[in-house]
């Protein structure tokens, strides 16, 4: 908690309130309590920008365009940005559907100042105020060259990301290593749901089936004659499986598998961990005697009258040596005593771990969302998104554009597969969670249709995808610039020679 002076700034620019108060972020949520007033909560989500316009002020932009200045907030002032910015993190992690902790970075990308949090399984870019997901499924190809990393992404344009500093080569190591972990759990997991599938099989559907991304019906039966079959019976519930199998025998199929639950499972500590080395012990011995009679040479400790005793006994020396933490050699010329190295067997630790286990279509709470693209048989539009093991509507849409599928299948990739909660807080339930982008989401401007599943949802659907011109109207979208074919490049139209041109010439 910080003092601070406040001003409530309207949109258009009018003063509504100033004064002081105190101002916390906990969980997430700035809240401002005046000095005699009702507290304001401010959720991530409703925060547009944080920006400092004056030297030790901090001026929070809502999304309705108010305005909160703060001022005076003294050495607090580090900190509360800090814990905005994170905040803010943390509410598009839930946005976007990030899987996982995530690691965060700071650089620059396209000379601007950017936060780079790099979770399971996608790497989130905040920057001039606006969240960026690319997701790992993806990412082609990640290089480094001149402290810039490059991460070339399928379907939209690349990233590089600079001003990492000393953090470049941690920065690509991490999605290096984020990457393979991904691909390990989407083969680890269709091993545990088609376990009769042969290695070589298994490698082939994991590279199409890659987290998030639909595959074509035709290239898994290309795998495998009976591999999307298989799929299907094992990711459906059962109560939508028939009218799903019909739907798609007259459809272009496709299918896919978004992991929406981190498995990770951290480390733990079995018994702490004791040195069983040699160690000084003063005091712990019984020994009567020393090696040496008593004279001059006893003043060591060895003879008569030393602190280890004395005597005829020959043991006072090695209690001497024993107490400095090493052994008398006893043997001159020979090999010395080493002190013996800890018995690591003493101490154990389970290292930090993925339950892959874990991954599964099944239950009420699956850790892995199973769902299917349907389109019309000769392509095109319009799409439909349909949830296989978890009871929610087919939402219908008019993508665009020259496939349209792959633009739908990113958009729901973008938005962590909410579709549900999307459309609630587009059409302006006020029980939905706020999302600042859901207005102008694609698939918000794109939805045709949504279709409960109720008895004629399979003739419905049917319809609608025999006869996509019946969706034409004001619902009808045009896909973005980025969405348009991935990796196709159009081709030039060729010169023809002019009409009655001499060719010799």
């Amino acid at each position: 908690m910080s003092s601070a002076q406040y001003r409530l700034v309207g949109a258009d620019g009018s003063v509504l309130e100033a004064g002081d108060g105190d101002v916390t972020v906990a969980g997430g949520i700035l809240e401002l309590q005046p000095a005699g007033g009702t507290a304001l909560r401010v959720p991530p989500g409703q925060i547009a920008s944080v920006a400092e316009p004056e030297p030790f002020t901090v001026l929070v932009t809502l999304a309705d365009g108010t305005a909160l200045e703060l001022g005076r907030l003294g050495r607090m002032r580090t900190q509360l940005l800090e814990e905005l910015r994170d905040a803010r993190a943390e509410g598009a992690a839930r946005e976007t559907g990030a899987v996982g902790a995530g690691v965060r970075f700071t650089g620059a990308v396209a000379a601007s100042p950017a936060d780079l949090h790099v979770f399971e399984d996608a790497l989130l870019v905040v920057a001039d105020g606006r969240t960026r997901r690319i997701a790992f499924s993806f990412v082609a190809d990640t290089r480094v060259r001149d402290y810039t990393v490059f991460i070339d992404v399928t379907g939209q344009d690349g990233l590089a990301v600079t001003r990492l500093g000393r953090r470049t080569d941690e920065f690509a190591a991490l999605l290096e290593e984020r990457l393979r972990e991904a691909r390990t759990r989407t083969s680890a997991f269709l091993g545990s749901l088609l376990p009769g599938l042969d290695p070589m099989a298994l490698r082939a559907a994991a590279g199409l089936l890659r987290d998030g991304v639909a595959a074509p019906a035709r290239e898994l039966d290309a795998i495998h004659r009976d591999l999307s079959a298989s799929l299907l019976r094992a990711a459906t519930r059962p109560d939508r499986l028939a009218a799903v199998a019909s739907v798609a025998e007259r459809a272009d199929l496709a299918i896919g598998f978004r992991q929406v639950t981190s498995v990770r499972r951290a480390a733990v500590g079995v018994t702490p961990w004791h040195d069983p080395a040699a160690t000084p012990h003063i005091g712990q011995h019984d020994s009567p005697g020393g090696r040496f009679g008593p004279g001059f040479g006893g003043f060591a400790g060895y003879g008569y009258g030393g602190p280890f005793g004395g005597g005829a006994a020959q043991f006072g020396g090695y209690w001497g040596f024993r107490a400095l933490g090493v052994g008398l050699n006893w043997n001159p010329g020979g090999q010395p005593h080493m002190t013996p190295r800890p018995d690591m067997r003493w101490g154990r630790l389970i290292p930090e771990t993925e339950d892959l286990a874990a991954l599964t279509t099944s239950g009420a709470d699956p850790t892995v969302l199973a769902f299917a693209l349907l389109s019309p048989a000769r392509g095109g539009d319009p799409v439909a998104y349909v949830v296989l093991n978890v009871p929610e509507p087919t939402y219908v849409y008019q993508a665009g554009g020259l496939d349209p599928r792959a633009a739908v299948n990113q958009a729901l990739d973008d938005v962590g597969f909410a579709a549900a909660g999307l459309q609630a807080t587009a059409s302006g339930d006020l029980t939905a969670a706020h999302r600042p982008d859901a207005a102008t989401s694609f698939l918000a401007t794109a939805l045709a249709a949504t279709l409960p599943h109720d008895p004629a949802w399979p003739a419905r659907l049917a319809g609608l995808l025999a006869a996509p011109a019946n969706l034409a109207g004001p619902l009808r979208a045009t896909a973005p610039a980025r969405w348009q074919a991935p990796g196709r490049i159009p081709r030039a139209p060729r010169w023809r020679r002019p009409a009655g041109r001499d060719r010799r010439r």
